[in-house]
């Protein structure tokens, strides 16, 4: 066996794991150069600050001091509420809008066209509809809230139903 048959069967031996190792590095780099897709976004505010952020473009969620939201690119969009107080403002308010769900711990709304405020308690929260119509899930029961309702609730139950006038539904917004 001469010198060059030799020195080329060595570059092949060593040829493979080379180019293996440089693809694993270049994989590798491309993992931290481009970053995954958000799947959800945080927003939230502090003392003093209130901050509106457009769920879609018929749906605008306006958030009071001190509160926090995920929102979700899924289909639906899904909005959390963390802490705090939000009111989500609908510009088209028909049946064929459009739906959005909501979770609050728990409890689980599904917005089929209504403009509402919903405030997160120790233990639950409260929500309340301007116009349209709500349906919550919470407890293994579903049930629709219609405008002009204000339904207190924890995560397993409904606490308190009462009726409510518009001007008294998200009033830190004025």
């Amino acid at each position: 066996m001469d010198k060059s048959s030799v020195s080329i069967f060595r570059q092949k031996k060593f040829l493979l794991p080379f180019l293996s190792a440089a693809i694993a590095m270049l994989m590798g780099a491309l993992i931290f150069i481009l970053p995954p897709p958000l799947s959800a976004q945080l927003h939230e505010t502090t003392a003093d600050q209130y901050h509106s952020v457009t769920v879609t473009p018929e749906v605008t969620v306006e958030l009071d001091e001190r509160s926090a939201i995920t929102v979700t690119n899924s289909e639906p969009p899904s909005v959390e509420l963390l802490m705090g107080n939000v009111f989500f403002d609908r510009k088209n308010t028909s049946v064929d809008a459009q739906k959005l769900e909501i979770t609050v711990g728990d409890v689980r709304f599904l917005d089929m066209g209504a403009s509402f405020s919903l405030e997160m308690l120790r233990n639950g929260g409260s929500i309340a509809i301007t116009n349209g119509q709500i349906e919550m899930n919470i407890g293994g029961q579903s049930r629709l809230i219609n405008a002009g309702q204000r339904i207190d609730f924890d995560n397993k139950r409904v606490i308190d139903e009462s009726s409510i006038v518009g001007l008294n539904i998200a009033s830190w917004r004025r």
